[in-house]
């Protein structure tokens, strides 16, 4: 039967530890019935705390910034034929950064059942109906009573602005499974999602905002409570995919395809293989270049850091008829942005922490690494990641420093309790963040 040998060395370099991790490693031996395992687990999980930028990180941290809500919303049978119900940000009246965290094209007389992906720190939200003239039948309300009714709405004129989508910043580092280094730049995604053309589609729009990986990191979406099977297609909006052009076999993510099925028939949105080629190649001096290149991430420019435009993609999903019954609870946690990286001969997934054990579209070995995190999800859309070599916060010792370190409001505060300071995205040190 299989023997699985895992072995785990490292050795001080440079004041970081190197881990070779050989996982996965499958003898078959017809003679054998026994199964050892080499792998020192405790050994490796005191590494990763070495490294880690803080300690204790609060036994219970989920590294989750968010939550969803359900907003019942209720439009007067008075009101029909109007062009959208909304949940927003604020009030586009008193702030023109106003934006949508959930819309129904499609809504009802009657109570509405809205679901959206909010700040935990978040208490007031605002209803708000789109009439044909652009102007909007707007109501507060609060976490504490998530119903609002149309009916005592205020009016207000039509947004001066286009009102935008509820965006989240994906932050990744691209060492896993060894210790990063907690600069969080290493691919970093802007996601917002909404509905679509028709009640059985949604829209997804991903920015890749900066890359400061020095490897090849590839990206992908896992498409959360369905299955591949649930839909009809995946477009992109403008019919390029991003690697199209690619000077090179690829490596990571061999299948071109839009719409890929997991190992487990999940539904996957395939992103791109290579962040730093999709962000330089249009560049005149830079056309088909394979150099790795930082970008958005430092704010110099140099051989091989630049600063560049984020690219933008439109993706629209299709579900199929039978699949769209949960529709309305499509949020921006129905999503779980990933990359993509190679190590030790193997390729690995990095996701969020809730999903961290994830193994969508290669086999891996889920080694216990405690309560430590590679990717961060932010919501906001513009969260300002830490330039290149500037740890994200630490605590240790009692000390706080890092990119985000002030008073009350720091990252390092947040990461030991859970229950603090969870508005410390909102509040960087600007000399060390793009």
């Amino acid at each position: 039967m299989p023997i699985r040998i895992s072995i785990l060395a490292y050795k001080t370099m440079n004041k970081r530890h190197t881990i070779v991790v050989a996982l996965s490693a499958l003898m078959l031996f017809s003679t054998s019935s026994c199964k050892k395992n080499m792998f020192d687990e405790q050994v490796y999980k005191e590494i990763l705390k070495q490294e880690f930028p803080i300690d204790p990180v609060d036994a219970q941290q989920q590294w989750n910034l968010t939550m969803n809500r359900v907003a019942t919303i209720n439009v007067p049978a008075s009101l029909k034929g109007q062009k959208r119900l909304m949940v927003l940000t604020d009030n586009p009246a008193t702030n023109s950064k106003a934006t949508i965290m959930a819309e129904n094209k499609w809504y009802n007389n009657g109570d509405n059942f809205l679901v959206f992906a909010a700040p935990k720190e978040q208490s007031t939200f605002y209803a708000a109906l789109e009439q044909t003239d652009g102007s909007l039948l707007i109501k507060e309300f609060t976490a504490n009573n998530l119903r609002a009714s149309i009916a005592d709405a205020t009016q207000i004129a039509k947004p001066a602005n286009a009102l935008g989508y509820q965006t989240f910043t994906y932050c990744f580092e691209e060492n896993y499974p060894e210790p990063g280094d907690y600069d969080f730049n290493d691919c970093v995604l802007r996601i917002s999602v909404e509905s679509g053309d028709t009640p059985n589609q949604r829209k997804i729009n991903v920015s890749l905002a900066a890359t400061g990986a020095d490897k090849l990191i590839g990206a992908a979406i896992n498409i959360l409570n369905y299955k591949y099977s649930d839909i009809e297609s995946i477009e992109i909006q403008d019919g390029k995919r991003w690697d199209d052009g690619y000077p090179a076999s690829l490596y990571l993510l061999k299948d071109t395809e839009t719409k890929q099925e997991g190992r487990n028939g999940e539904a996957v949105i395939r992103l791109f293989e290579n962040a730093s080629w999709v962000l330089v190649h249009n560049q005149a001096d830079n056309v088909g270049a394979l150099v790795n290149y930082k970008v958005n991430v430092t704010k110099t420019y140099s051989e091989t850091s630049l600063q560049i435009n984020p690219t933008v993609k439109t993706y629209i999903i299709t579900f199929k008829e039978s699949a769209t019954a949960l529709l309305n609870n499509f949020s921006l946690l129905n999503i779980d942005p990933f990359v993509v990286t190679s190590y030790n001969g193997g390729t690995w997934e990095t996701h969020i922490y809730d999903y961290k054990h994830s193994n969508i579209l290669f086999e891996g070995v889920n080694q216990d690494s405690g309560n430590m995190t590679w990717a961060l999800c932010i919501p906001s859309g513009t969260f300002r990641w830490p330039l290149e070599e500037h740890i994200i916060g630490t605590a240790k010792g009692g000390v706080i420093t890092g990119a985000y370190r002030e008073n009350g409001h720091a990252f390092g505060q947040w990461a030991a309790n859970r229950n603090k300071a969870q508005d410390w995205y909102l509040h960087p040190t600007i000399t060390e963040v793009y």
